[in-house]
């Protein structure tokens, strides 16, 4: 399997879509780290108005039809969110982890496993918006088809 570089510019505005190719919805918004690099996706699946659905940017590859997850839109219209205009809550991010199965820095201690620094993605409240902060806009690696 290749790999493929994006950008949180490139990414953002792109769509996503669920294992089965449906359009889950616009990537809004990205949390980035100091470096630029994006950590999580905040996605737009205009199912809850007013929200959006936060993904970890770890589970994307990139398709032929465009960018996948390997989740059904069932699983992700129940995956935590975050507000439209405001950033996720700091006492929900060990749900976030758990959610997704995913390794959480110890910094989130309220997540069921945690994994090594530097080798999990940050929280949200350790990252910035990319869309509302002047980041640096480094590409993160991808895996394709």
């Amino acid at each position: 399997m290749a790999t493929i570089s994006l950008t949180a510019e490139e990414l953002q505005g792109r769509h996503l879509l669920d294992e089965t190719e449906r359009d889950i919805g616009e990537i809004s918004d990205l949390y980035v780290d100091d470096d630029g690099r994006p950590h999580w996706l905040l996605v737009d699946t205009s199912f809850f108005p007013g929200f959006f659905s936060v993904i970890p940017v770890t589970d994307v590859i990139v398709a032929d039809n465009g960018l996948e997850v390997h989740y059904s839109m069932e699983k992700l219209t129940g995956a935590p969110n975050a507000m439209k205009g405001r950033d996720y809550a700091a006492h929900r991010e060990g749900r976030l982890y758990d959610y997704y199965r995913l390794e959480a820095p110890e910094s989130v201690g309220d997540a069921t496993h945690h994994g090594e620094a530097g080798k999990v993605l940050l929280p949200p409240s350790a990252l910035c918006r990319f869309s509302t902060l002047s980041c640096e806009n480094k590409p993160v690696d991808f895996d394709t088809e």
